[in-house]
């Protein structure tokens, strides 16, 4: 049985949250990152957010469709399968964020379905900060046909390449910062239970870690330049993998730029696919 598509379109109940110097930081240190516009508070104008912060303050409105009975999602079959994330404007330290969820569409994927929760993030001035869409797909309950998928955008000649190291306790870290859990990336024993190699990286981390990458290499390190990035996650990460993002230039025009990136293993596995960024100036 699949999920319920009378739910699309469904809201729910918005949820508050104000930011802090501390949790921003405190987020920025968990994937890494060195940047002075998340870090240095003494700085012109002081700190702002990672742009990837917006899971924390838009994440909480997550569980409410999650666990929706009428949606008749099956969360145990579920994964995190790819992630979008919009930006219009900064969020800094003080802010108070409102985040509404809305079933976005339920799409037929053939072997499963795949539920989009869409995100929608304000301020206390009511401007919009953020959309986010989150992409969980469903083992079974889909049609048995071959889905079609989302066509991989031309890659053009290499425009960066990063590295980073997964520490030994980076799945702790970003767990503290983020909220994010899941037995499967704090406990072994239960990860070991369920079939994994141990405990894996949280897919939003992974995600994280590619924006520092697009800001470091694409942006000049300047978060109000970054104005979308969309992953699919492919393959587990786990403590200690050494991480490449490879990206291209998709399409430059005057004011935006487009890119494409993947994120693989030393081996060549792939753990980010599809990914895209769009940086303006």
């Amino acid at each position: 049985m699949g999920m319920n598509r009378d739910c699309i379109g469904k809201t729910y109940k918005p949820m508050e949250i104000a930011v802090t110097a501390e949790a921003a930081k405190k987020y920025a240190l968990a994937y890494n990152d060195d940047n002075p516009h998340f870090l240095e508070e003494q700085r012109p104008g002081g700190i702002v957010a990672p742009p990837m912060f917006g899971v924390v303050y838009g994440g909480l409105s997550v569980a409410a469709p999650l666990f929706d009975a009428e949606l008749k999602m099956n969360v145990a079959m579920m994964v995190h399968g790819e992630q979008e994330m919009k930006w219009y404007e900064l969020v800094r330290p003080g802010d108070q964020i409102t985040s509404v969820a809305k079933i976005q569409d339920i799409l037929d994927k053939g072997s499963g379905e795949l539920c989009q929760v869409l995100v929608e993030c304000t301020n206390q001035h009511g401007k919009k900060v953020l959309d986010s869409v989150y992409g969980f797909f469903v083992r079974g309950g889909g049609s048995g046909k071959k889905s079609e998928g989302k066509a991989e955008e031309p890659r053009g000649q290499e425009a960066f390449r990063a590295q980073m190291s997964v520490t030994e306790d980076q799945t702790y870290r970003y767990a503290d910062a983020s909220g994010d859990r899941n037995p499967i990336h704090v406990n072994p024993e239960f990860a070991v239970k369920v079939g994994l190699p141990g405990i894996i990286l949280q897919g939003l981390c992974t995600m994280a870690i590619c924006q520092k990458a697009v800001l470091d290499h694409c942006a000049n390190r300047d978060p109000a330049r970054l104005k979308q990035l969309f992953v699919r996650f492919s393959k587990p990460v786990l403590p200690k993998d050494q991480l490449s993002t490879q990206g291209w230039l998709i399409e430059g025009k005057a004011g935006r730029s487009r890119f494409g990136f993947e994120t693989t293993r030393p081996d060549g596995t792939a753990v980010i696919k599809n990914g895209l960024a769009e940086v303006a100036g």
